[in-house]
């Protein structure tokens, strides 16, 4: 933004000369005056730059009207977009930090395509606001009346204890006193507790009304590069506000709480020997409020690499249709499919063993000093295999050779791999998940999960986000890539995950070794499904995989039997 005082135009100030601005130019970075503005119009480096009115422009939010068009690293014009990497770009860019990226856009082609509509992104996020708005109404509703409700249960709980006291000696007057001095520390205790939520509702509340009132200007007066480049802002407030009211609501904060006293059966013939009158309990209630959240709605948040996909199968339609099986061997840990249609198993004893298409054993490539705990498909003549227990190594082997190319040290054992955009993702015994990119010969952590258990747990990957199968607790965690928690599943359906993998829609497939089944799990962790279980044949399964291409699930019990399905 430029540095001169609004109130005046630039270009007037370079030649000495003061006048008041009429118009802002976002991509010179320039107020102007009324007849540079004419000027401005017709240059023919400037005649089709968006200008906004100075009187428009003092609407805006500070943060759109801080918005730079210079790189700061480089002080170039910001002139392109990586899709991959999901940032904007000058020249110099271009060449220091994406020389190998492939879809590299110009920020002026992107504005002018049909899809990029202003209003459309906006409005999405002005959905997640209205949302969030409503359920922050809600959930203040609903606390109050359980402030009451708590209120009414204390004076019932009051009588039902002076009840009792009435009938016991004078022994029992100490016992009242300390029951009624817990009940008393218990209902305050519940009441600063949703005092302290409400309190925190209510300060969102007032960020949406504010991130509300900003969206309605920036609709009004921004223009379509300010909207382009503040949208990523806006939409992590907007989502982190949705996030914040979901995790409120999934910590229990909004559950519903009663206190109960609970009388001493025993209390009339041991009146003698009782200590205590009873006991003051708290139940916490699911609460039985209905949130609506924006992403149950409507389609994902607008960005700028969005491409429009048909709408995903939900995941109560889709059914697995076996195309036939084959014996393997014992101790099987993990599994493959290469682009060619070749099968690979990892066999924690033997190393890898590589099958055709229709399951007729071809060779084995034994991995040296090491077992073969898990393995992920780098291309279409290379896997990534880790080492369980007995390497702290990741092997990087050539299949049609059957040699090891390099060994990446992770400096722990290795379980669970997985191949993401040019980077190993590993579960370490020790250290949670590490990201490695696939140039560092040792390893100085890209990122760490450390909140991601690692021994006998595996993780798969797409472009947006990492799932991790916890074995010894039974649970899934979903993290995106700055290492945070988006969600976790846990269900007696499901124990001891094992392998996991996605498919096109990033639905999430894991294998439950103690449960003896396949179960899918929606994409936001919100719904799942038993896909195949014991009468299937699924049997301590230990590796999955699912060949995005051709819709085809492989899933390998622990000992002798594979399975290769069709998914529908």
């Amino acid at each position: 933004m430029a540095e001169n005082s609004p109130e005046f135009c630039d270009i007037c100030q370079r030649l000495d000369i003061s006048k008041p601005a009429d118009a802002f130019c976002p991509k010179c970075e320039d107020f102007l005056c009324v007849g540079c503005q004419n000027h401005h119009k017709v240059a023919k480096l400037s005649n089709t730059h968006e200008t906004t009115s100075i009187i428009e422009y003092k609407k805006l939010p500070t943060f759109i009207k801080n918005i730079s068009i210079k790189c700061e690293d480089h002080e170039n014009i910001l002139e392109f977009f990586c899709k991959k990497h999901d940032n904007l770009c000058c020249k110099q860019c271009l060449i220091s930090s994406h020389r190998d990226c492939k879809e590299i856009t110009l920020i002026d082609d992107l504005l002018s395509m049909p899809t990029f509509h202003k209003s459309s992104p906006l409005d999405d996020i002005d959905q997640i606001l209205q949302y969030t708005g409503e359920n922050i109404h809600t959930a203040i509703k609903d606390r109050k009346r359980n402030l009451t409700e708590i209120r009414q249960q204390k004076e019932i709980l009051l009588k039902e204890v002076n009840k009792k006291r009435q009938e016991m000696n004078d022994l029992l007057d100490h016992l009242e006193k300390t029951l009624l001095q817990k009940l008393s520390e218990v209902e305050q205790e519940s009441h600063k507790q949703m005092e302290v939520v409400i309190k925190d509702l209510k300060e969102r509340r007032s960020k949406i009304i504010q991130l509300q009132s900003d969206l309605a200007l920036i609709k009004e007066s921004a223009s379509s590069l300010q909207i382009f480049m503040g949208i990523r802002e806006l939409k992590e407030s907007a989502s982190s506000e949705e996030k914040h009211i979901k995790s409120l609501h999934c910590s229990g904060s909004l559950n519903n709480i009663t206190i109960e006293c609970i009388f001493d059966d025993q209390l009339k013939p041991l009146i003698e020997n009782t200590r205590n009158l009873g006991k003051v309990e708290v139940k916490n209630a699911e609460t039985q409020i209905s949130f609506s959240w924006a992403g149950d709605k409507s389609a994902q948040l607008y960005t700028p690499s969005q491409i429009a996909q048909p709408l995903a199968k939900p995941i109560k339609d889709i059914q697995a249709k076996l195309v036939h099986s084959f014996k393997t061997c014992t101790r099987i840990t993990g599994c493959a499919m290469l682009p060619t249609g070749k099968i690979l198993l990892s066999d924690y004893n033997h190393g890898i063993l590589k099958y055709d298409r229709n399951g007729v054993f071809e060779s084995k490539i034994a991995i040296e000093s090491s077992s073969a705990f898990s393995l992920a498909v780098v291309d279409d003549t290379t896997v990534v295999i880790s080492g369980g227990a007995h390497n702290k190594c990741l092997f990087l082997v050539d299949i049609k050779s059957g040699n090891i190319i390099k060994k990446v040290d992770v400096q722990n054992w290795c379980y669970g791999v997985s191949f993401q955009d040019e980077s190993y993702i590993v579960n370490t015994h020790w250290k949670g998940i590490k990201i490695v990119g696939t140039s560092q010969e040792i390893v100085a952590n890209k990122k760490r999960f450390s909140n991601a258990t690692g021994k006998d747990s595996y993780v798969a990957s797409c472009k947006t986000c990492i799932v991790h199968s916890d074995f010894h607790y039974d649970t899934i965690t979903c993290f995106n890539f700055k290492g945070e928690l988006l969600w976790t599943y846990k269900a007696s359906t499901l124990r001891k995950p094992c392998g996991i993998t996605f498919d096109s829609d990033s639905n999430i497939y894991v294998a439950g070794s103690a449960s003896n089944n396949i179960v899918m799990i929606s994409p936001d962790g919100m719904n799942a499904k038993q896909l195949l279980d014991s009468s299937h044949g699924i049997l301590d399964p230990r590796a999955i995989y699912f060949d995005k291409k051709d819709n085809v699930l492989l899933v390998a019990n622990h000992q002798e039997s594979a399975f290769v399905y069709i998914v529908l």
